[in-house]
């Protein structure tokens, strides 16, 4: 999963996102590795209510600035 990760930060353009939609457990592990990406992201429940076994995990890629504070797209 890690290296999934690393070739979509590396593809991903600076404020892209990505939508993620699994299972809860699967989330929350992705949820970690996302940020210690410094990637900004939102847990939502499914469409279909909260006792769906599936979420959704919404992920913005940061646009890094060197030297100063990072601008970047709010979730």
């Amino acid at each position: 999963m890690k290296y999934i990760l690393l070739e979509m930060d590396i593809i991903l353009r600076p404020e892209g996102a990505v939508i993620f939609r699994v299972e809860v457990d699967v989330l929350i592990k992705l949820k970690k590795m996302i940020s210690s990406m410094k990637w900004n992201s939102k847990l939502a429940d499914h469409e279909d209510g909260p006792l769906v076994p599936e979420n959704i995990l919404v992920s913005v890629k940061q646009f890094c600035v060197t030297g100063g504070k990072n601008k970047t797209a709010h979730i």
